[in-house]
């Protein structure tokens, strides 16, 4: 990852943007979200596990940057399917569609030649998140899906307000009595202080029981994470296919897959159940 000379941009790789992609539905998954934004605990969350696997901190608003500009991408994909019937899909729901009807398109939008050029990767998780329908892969893809929430997506400074919000909460206004001290104001201030940090402690011990709780620990996401770890498994490559409908297939799978500690078992593993080679 590398940031961009003389601007305050990062240029993430697919991989990366898959991995925030997944901790954001994680930890919404953990109820880590309020209005489509994510709490002080699942910001904190998604920054360190990001830090654990890149070695690189980053500030929260660069991962809110990227949310953003996947939000932008979705709703260009939407603009650019809205009302068009007969269309195919890619497994990872990228458009797969003839030049003449992509010609047609630029004709109509000239911003869709750059979606021609480069198609928008890991579109089934940003459909899953900023549509509300979820559509896996081997499901495939409904031009018509997720139409009725386009108009209610919220902007970026909706973003920016809701989690300013969270992390500066109204100031509780305090009337006491003519006669009350400022000792007891001190008081009051240092339960609310008491009362905050309580808060944050319990949100902290509620993550580690969900992240601890086996359905979640053997979930098909966890589990899809650690499959694209796999550097010797190729995506889409036959291994990757048959791995991936083994995996959503019981959680028994994904328990057995997970157990073991090291990649080359995980692997060995994968091509006992499903036949297939990774040099296939």
């Amino acid at each position: 990852m590398a940031s961009v000379p003389g601007k305050d941009t990062v240029l993430w790789s697919d991989e990366q943007t898959r991995f925030v992609l997944q901790l954001r539905i994680e930890e919404e998954l953990k109820g880590n979200m309020r209005n489509k934004v994510l709490n002080e605990t699942a910001r904190l969350t998604v920054a360190d596990k990001f830090y654990d696997t890149y070695g690189v901190r980053h500030p929260w608003i660069k991962f809110r940057n990227k949310f953003n500009s996947c939000k932008k991408q979705y709703r260009a994909m939407k603009r650019l399917t809205h009302n068009r019937t007969g269309l195919g899909y890619h497994p990872d729901g990228s458009i797969d569609m003839s030049d003449d009807w992509w010609e047609q398109c630029c004709k109509e939008w000239p911003g869709a030649r750059k979606y021609k050029d480069k198609p928008v990767p890991n579109t089934y998780l940003i459909e899953h998140i900023f549509s509300g329908v979820h559509v896996s892969e081997a499901e495939g893809w409904s031009a018509q899906q997720g139409e009725n929430e386009l108009a209610n997506m919220e902007v970026e400074n909706d973003d920016v307000a809701s989690e300013a919000r969270q992390t500066n909460p109204p100031a509780i206004q305090i009337n006491p009595e003519p006669d009350a001290s400022s000792s007891s104001n001190e008081q009051t201030a240092e339960v609310m202080r008491s009362s905050l940090q309580s808060r944050d402690e319990i949100l902290s011990h509620k993550n580690q029981l969900i992240e601890s709780h086996p359905d979640l620990s053997c979930s098909q996401l966890k589990a899809m994470r650690v499959l694209h770890s796999l550097s010797s498994i190729k995506m889409w490559s036959p291994l990757y296919k048959a791995a991936m409908k083994h995996l959503k297939e019981a959680a028994t799978n994904r328990q057995t897959f997970l157990s073991y500690e090291d990649d080359e078992n995980k692997i060995i593993y994968l091509e006992e159940e499903t036949g297939q080679s990774r040099y296939a």
